[in-house]
């Protein structure tokens, strides 16, 4: 990405506010460039997000980024990148963050391809975490995408970026235009239209098809015709691209990507529940019509010919060229009669059940289980009346078989035979790199695989280690490692080939001395009629140019009359 080389310089000349010194330039987007930075008061390092010169001097931009620090300041939350302060370089505004030493999922997916359905559902359940705590403080983002989603060292998953992003009924951007990534869009925000949180919901599921299959749903050669897709188009279905995929975890993946948000999963903890029972084995999401192919697209989408091309940081527009008739107005009228006298029987419904359970049904405390190994938390659960369900996961304070997590918290009040979800430690998370020098492919990919551990096999000549075994590894034997992590080794294919020398027509001597020199073994056979040459080499086996491997045996043939 293009940036002001200048910025970089006078960042760099002093502290920014006699306390934050800039170190090296991390990357940037075309509205703001980030910085890694020392904190000289605090002693730690952290993320300086500046505003670009160029939009420095409008007032949309720099409200934009006013909000951003306002927005994710007042956030909290192990999953979301942290804002610790704000100011002014100059005449630019800037954020400081929480530094994240890491990658983002885009540069993982880039780096190891696509990731599986369970990997692809952690990472997804850590986003939606984020989402329910910004949701919950009626903070939309907006802008959900890999590159926005970033993963430290330890696997640890924090949502940034709410430059974007809405807070409460305050609206960033002017009537009819879009803010987002068109790879990322959800139908309603292509169209100018107002996101709420079903939008980030589809984001989400955007980002979910591509850890499962390795691509986007929708692709085109401008963000316009990407756009346009996400509005008309239907996407496919990630088994067609993975096949491995489990039926449950696509269906969640089409209702989070379908075109109206009514049809979507209402809330972050809906989707998550969803994408939980399909981890676990439970059943698919109901199915969501998708437009027939026959069937003529939903209403087309008007882009300003302009809004892709004009110059940097500019809004891009979307604005809906669809007549709005009588007819059609009326029949959506008695539509919404209908909708909402159904809304209302359902409050009425769920009030009285809300009744039954808080005042009339008997309440269970969920007894502590943290600590106790797998049998006898679920035995204590049976006995309060309640349902256990096991899920395995790495943990590093807890050996296996003890309970690591469970939810609800111990001490909540439940009704009899609620559910109540136990994450039992399948091991430590981090473990030290396993020795594979002189094992064989066969004993070095089985043992990777039993510690949860990528095996990629490389191999190369050597001279001392036998044809076959293992030589080098990387990451080295020791050192530690994050289940998941991918450990390279290199096995030795033997020797390396040298070309046979050209000995016919020295003495046995000579010959003999040459083919050593190369590594070879030399054997002689003796040879009459050839009176001319005695004592000379008169044939080779194999010939001159041969290519063989170190150790291997010539013959040379010499004249003895």
């Amino acid at each position: 990405m293009s940036h002001d080389a200048g910025d970089v310089v006078d960042l760099a000349s002093s502290p920014l506010d006699g306390r934050y010194r800039i170190l090296s330039r991390l990357g940037g987007g075309g509205m703001a460039d980030v910085y890694l930075a020392r904190d000289e008061s605090l002693g730690r390092l952290v993320a300086i997000k500046v505003l670009k010169k160029r939009l420095a001097a409008d007032a949309e931009f720099v409200e934009r980024f006013r909000i951003e620090a306002q927005a994710a300041a007042s956030l909290n939350h192990p999953a979301i990148v942290a804002v610790y302060d704000r100011g002014k370089a100059g005449a630019s505004p800037y954020i400081v963050m929480e530094y994240v030493d890491g990658e983002s999922l885009k540069q993982r997916l880039r780096r190891r391809g696509r990731l599986s359905p369970d990997e692809a559902a952690a990472t997804a359940l850590a986003v939606l975490d984020a989402l329910q705590e910004a949701h919950r403080r009626h903070i939309i983002h907006r802008d959900v995408t890999s590159s926005n989603v970033l993963v430290d060292g330890a696997g640890r998953v924090k949502v940034a970026d709410f430059g974007i992003a809405r807070v409460g009924a305050s609206a960033l951007t002017r009537t009819g235009a879009m803010l987002g990534t068109s790879s990322y869009l959800s139908p309603e925000q292509a169209q100018g239209r107002a996101a709420d949180e079903r939008s980030d919901l589809y984001s989400l599921g955007v980002v979910l098809f591509e850890m499962l299959t390795g691509r986007l749903p929708f692709s085109g050669e401008t963000d316009v015709a990407v756009a346009v897709q996400h509005v008309s188009a239907a996407p496919p279905n990630p088994r067609s691209l993975a096949p491995d995929v489990p039926e449950a975890c696509a269906s969640v993946v089409m209702k989070a990507l379908s075109k109206q948000p009514a049809d979507r999963y209402q809330s972050a903890p809906e989707l998550a529940g969803a994408l939980r029972a399909a981890r676990d084995g439970g059943p698919a999401a109901p199915a969501v019509p998708r437009p027939s192919s026959d069937a003529p697209a939903p209403a087309a989408t008007m882009v300003a010919a302009d809004a892709l091309t004009s110059s940097a940081g500019a809004a891009t527009r979307y604005m809906s060229a669809v007549p709005r008739d009588a007819p059609v107005r009326a029949h959506r009228r008695r539509r919404w009669r209908w909708v909402a006298l159904a809304a209302v029987i359902v409050a009425v419904a769920a009030g009285a059940w809300a009744a039954y359970a808080l005042v009339l049904a008997p309440a269970t405390k969920v007894p502590a289980l943290i600590g106790r190994t797998k049998d006898e938390a679920a035995a204590a659960l049976r006995k309060e009346g309640l349902r256990p369900v096991v899920h395995e996961v790495w943990a590093d304070r807890y050996d296996p078989g003890i309970v690591a997590r469970q939810r609800p918290r111990a001490g909540a009040a439940v009704g009899d035979s609620s559910k109540v979800d136990l994450w039992v430690s399948r091991g430590p998370l981090h473990i030290p790199s396993p020795e594979l020098k002189g094992m064989r492919t066969a004993a070095a990919t089985a043992l990777l695989e039993q510690q949860s551990l990528t095996a990629r096999r490389r191999k190369a000549a050597t001279l001392k280690v036998p044809k076959g075994e293992i030589y080098r590894q990387q990451p080295a034997a020791g050192e530690t490692l994050t289940r998941g992590d991918t450990v390279t080794f290199w096995v030795s294919s033997g020797p390396p080939l040298v070309s046979v020398p050209d000995v016919v027509g020295l003495s046995s001597g000579d010959a003999g001395a040459a083919l050593k020199a190369d590594g070879f073994v030399v054997s002689t056979d003796l040879v009459a009629g050839w009176g001319k040459f005695p004592g000379d080499v008169v044939e080779q086996d194999p010939v001159a140019g041969t290519r063989l491997r170190k150790g291997d045996e010539v013959v040379i043939k010499v004249a003895v009359f």
